[in-house]
C-alpha cells in the first residue's frame, strides 16, 4: 500500500470519527442528557387527568412545590364564578397551575374543605405574584362563608372564614289594585318575597280568585345584609292580610325542640293536611261537575276534577304527603300519577308534560314535593293540569273538602309563643306609612 493511499485512509477514518462524535453531541444535548435541566419546568408536570383523579407527580419534585412560595409582592388578582361542570381541578388548570400544585392545594385545604364539593355560581379569587407563585386562593361558597389558602414560607395554610350577616327587620305593607305579585313588588321589595307570603296563607286565601281590589296586606319579614348591601330574605315573622270579610294573621315561631311553623296569633296551626292547590299562581280553566261539556270529544260527560290552566313546564306537586300508587300513560289523561294518602284520600295528576325525577311506584312524598310538569298529554287543548281527588274510592270536590289542621303549639310552649304573637301583633297594629320600611327592635 502507498504512503498516499495511507494517508487518504487515515484522514477519512478521522474525519468519520469526528463526524460520530459531533452526532453523539448532538443527541446527548437533545436527550438533555450533555445539558440537564436543574427542574423540570411546569409544563412537564402538567398532565390530563381522568375523573378529577389526580394524577402521580412522576418526574416532578415530591413535595409538587412548582408555582409555590410568594417572595415578591401579590401581583395578580383573579376573580370569577365556578362554571357548571366545572370542578377544581379544571379551574386551577385553566389558570395555569399544574397538576402536583393543584394535588397540593387539594391536601391542603381537606382539613376545612371538600374541593369536590364546588358549586356553580360560586365565587373564587385567585392572588399570584410577580413570579406568579401563589399568595391566596379563596372560594366563597356564601356570602357568610369563605374558604382561603395562603402561602406562608414553605407552608400552605388553610382558613374558613365566618361572617356573621347582619341580621334586619322591615316592615311594609300595601293595597291590593291587581295582583299579590304587583302590590309586593311595587313597595321595592322582590317577587320572592311574594311567593314565601303566599306560600303562608296557601290552605286559607286562593290567590287566584280571593283577591280583590282594596284588600290590604302587611308582612314583617327578617332579612340579611353584608357590608350594607342586601344578600337575601331569611323569613317572614308575622303576616297579615285584610279582605272585606276576614283578617288573615300568621306569626313564625319555633320551639325549643325545633319545630317551627306558622300559626294564629291563638297558636292553631295553618297548615292543613292537604294543600288547596297543587300549582302555585294558576287559574281554574274547568271546575268540578258532572256534565260538562268536553272540548275535545264534543259530547256532555262528568268532569270529577279541577282543570288548572298553567304554562307547560309548571312544576306540580303533591297536595299532601303519600305514596306514589299508579305512574304512567293512561288513555285521555297522558302521562298522569296517582298517590294514596292517609284517611282514604286519593289524588290524580294528569296531562304531564314529564315527570319529576326519582318519581316510580312506590315514592314515598311530602307535601309539596314536585310530582311533575304541567302539560298537554292524552285528550288536551292546551297546557293544564286535571286534579283529581278520591275520598274512600269515589271522586270527591277538592276545592269543597273540609281537611283537618296541623297541630298547634304545644302546650308546653304557649306561654312563650304568646309572649311572641303578643309582640308581633303590636307591630301589625301599628299605622306606619304604607310601603315604607321601618326597624324593629327585639
Amino acid at each position: 500500500m502507498t504512503t498516499r493511499r495511507k494517508t487518504r485512509i487515515r484522514t477519512g477514518f478521522i474525519f468519520s470519527l469526528f463526524v460520530l462524535v459531533f452526532l453523539l453531541f448532538l443527541l446527548a444535548f437533545l436527550r438533555n442528557d450533555f445539558f440537564p435541566l436543574a427542574s423540570p419546568s411546569p409544563s412537564m408536570c402538567s398532565t390530563l387527568t381522568i375523573n378529577n383523579q389526580f394524577p402521580d407527580n412522576t418526574g416532578c419534585p415530591e413535595d409538587g412545590s412548582i408555582g409555590l412560595g410568594s417572595e415578591g409582592p401579590p401581583h395578580s388578582t383573579v376573580t370569577g364564578f365556578i362554571q357548571p361542570g366545572e370542578s377544581f381541578y379544571s379551574l386551577l388548570l385553566r389558570h395555569g397551575f399544574p397538576s402536583p400544585v393543584i394535588a397540593r392545594f387539594v391536601d391542603a385545604y381537606k382539613p376545612i374543605f371538600n374541593c369536590r364539593n364546588l358549586s356553580p355560581g360560586e365565587t373564587y379569587e385567585i392572588i399570584t405574584d410577580e413570579q406568579d407563585n401563589l399568595v391566596s386562593l379563596s372560594i366563597e361558597t356564601t356570602p357568610f362563608n369563605t374558604y382561603e389558602l395562603r402561602q406562608e414560607g414553605e407552608e400552605l395554610v388553610a382558613v374558613q372564614h365566618e361572617i356573621v350577616p347582619d341580621k334586619r327587620i322591615a316592615v311594609i305593607s300595601g293595597v291590593i289594585d291587581g295582583s299579590l305579585f304587583n302590590a309586593i313588588t311595587s313597595t321595592g321589595e322582590s317577587d320572592i318575597l311574594a311567593i314565601m307570603f303566599a306560600d303562608i296563607f296557601v290552605w286559607d286565601i286562593d290567590f287566584r280568585h280571593d283577591l280583590r281590589k282594596g284588600d290590604e296586606f302587611k308582612i314583617i319579614f327578617e332579612t340579611y345584609y353584608k357590608d350594607d348591601t342586601f344578600i337575601e330574605y331569611s323569613k317572614i315573622l308575622a303576616a297579615e292580610y285584610r279582605s272585606r270579610s276576614k283578617i288573615h294573621r300568621a306569626v313564625f315561631f319555633q320551639d325549643p325542640e325545633g319545630q317551627k311553623d306558622y300559626y294564629t296569633p291563638e297558636g292553631r296551626s295553618l297548615r292543613r293536611s292537604f294543600l288547596r292547590s297543587p300549582l302555585r299562581f294558576t287559574r281554574i280553566s274547568s271546575g268540578y261537575s258532572h256534565r260538562r261539556f268536553h272540548p275535545v270529544l264534543k259530547r256532555y260527560q262528568p268532569h270529577l276534577g279541577i282543570d288548572f290552566a298553567a304554562p307547560t313546564g309548571t312544576p306540580v306537586w303533591a297536595v299532601a304527603d303519600g305514596v306514589v300508587i299508579k305512574k304512567g300513560w293512561k288513555n285521555g289523561n297522558g302521562n298522569m300519577v296517582t298517590v294514596r294518602h292517609p284517611n282514604g284520600y286519593e289524588t290524580m295528576y294528569n296531562h304531564l308534560s314529564r315527570y319529576a325525577k326519582g318519581i316510580k311506584i312506590g315514592t314515598r312524598l311530602r307535601q309539596k314535593d314536585i310530582i311533575g310538569y304541567v302539560g298537554a298529554t292524552g285528550l288536551a287543548t292546551g297546557p293544564h293540569l286535571d286534579y283529581r281527588m278520591k275520598k274512600n274510592g269515589r271522586f270527591i270536590n277538592p276545592l269543597a273538602e273540609e281537611f283537618p289542621p296541623g297541630s298547634p303549639v304545644k302546650d308546653l310552649y304557649r306561654d312563650k309563643f304568646l309572649e311572641v304573637s303578643h309582640h308581633m301583633i303590636v307591630l301589625l297594629d301599628q299605622d306606619e306609612p304604607r310601603s315604607v320600611k321601618i326597624a324593629a327592635d327585639f
